[in-house]
């Protein structure tokens, strides 16, 4: 099945829920005696996403705790990226890849595969 770009952009809109994506800002440094890394920081940014399932067409596709993710753009401040970490519901998810959909020129929304 396939959607306009409006479509994913309406349906987030009506049923995506709050969450955070947090994104890490710094790296910190590997300390080799402890194997910790410290300094490391995280933002937080507010957006709406829509979680679902993989096609259920397709069975090899389909891996416990992996699924996919709609991120609208509209308002926010930071895109996702890889290994970029979703939390809602009491629920973390790890964002595996990103696809940017247009509309015009301009990104619309983000389809995220994600994972616990």
């Amino acid at each position: 099945m396939s959607f306009r770009a409006y479509d994913l952009y309406n349906l987030v809109n009506d049923f995506g829920q709050e969450l955070t994506l947090k994104k890490l800002t710094t790296e910190g440094s590997y300390d080799p005696t402890s194997g910790s890394v410290s300094g490391s920081a995280t933002t937080n940014y507010p957006i709406t996403g829509y979680f679902y399932n993989y096609d259920t067409m397709s069975a090899d596709q389909i891996v416990s705790g992996r699924r996919k993710c709609l991120i609208s753009s509209v308002g926010l401040s930071a895109a996702p990226d890889e290994d970029d970490i979703l939390s809602g519901n009491g629920d973390d998810v790890t964002i595996g890849s990103v696809t940017t959909i247009f509309s015009a020129g301009t990104a619309l929304c983000y389809i995220c595969h994600v994972e616990e």
